[in-house]
Formats: structure tokens, sequence, C-alpha cells
């Protein structure tokens, strides 16, 4: 029996694999828990922003009809709501979040 091309595709899927861990690494444990618990409901997309001298991490669902984009802070504490829910205008605590929020990296897409 020939391993030489069993071989050859464990040793790709495992460094495709360590790839994707590495980077997933770098999100904090909080947020890949918020991920792992919101990736089979409505999200749709998580980016990383710099936001008030912070990191911010805002999750979107846009495919539901009426669901928040929350923003939360890398302890995976909401810090506002900036836009959506029932008004489409979120919760009011940081209106201008998308002016004010820099440096847009996604870090997990649907």
């Amino acid at each position: 029996m020939n391993l030489k091309p069993i071989l050859a595709v464990v040793v790709f899927a495992l460094a495709f694999v360590s790839c994707e861990n590495a980077n997933y690494r770098q999100i904090p444990k909080p947020i890949r828990k918020l991920i792992l618990e919101q990736k089979g409901n409505c999200l749709t997309s998580v980016q990383k922003y710099h936001y008030q001298g912070k990191e911010a991490y805002l999750f979107e669902s846009s495919s539901c009809a009426d669901y928040p984009a929350v923003v939360y802070d890398e302890n995976g504490d909401v810090i506002c709501m900036p836009s959506g829910g029932l008004s489409g205008a979120g919760d009011g605590k940081c209106p201008c979040f998308y002016e004010e929020a820099t440096n847009k990296e996604v870090v997990w897409n649907k």
C-alpha cells in the first residue's frame, strides 16, 4: 500500500488547520466564545475596530430582521448597539459609532 498520497493529504490538512487556528487565536477568548454561540443564528460578520481608545468588536446580524448590531469590548461586555433593532437606530448609546470607529478589520464572516 502506498502511503505517500495519504501522508501528503494529512500534512496539507494539518498545515491548513494550523494557519486557521493561528489567526483565530488572535481574537480574544470572550469574543471567540460569542462567535461560537451566535454563528448558528443570525450572525453574519464580526469586525474589529479601534473605538474610544480600545478594541471593539461589531457583531452584525443582517440576515435577521430587527436584530441590532452589537459592539462588544475585548472582554465580551456590551458597549452599545449602534444600529438595528425595532427602531433601526440601535440603543442610542453610540449614535456616532460608524463615524468614530477606525481601523476596521474583518475577523469572522458567515
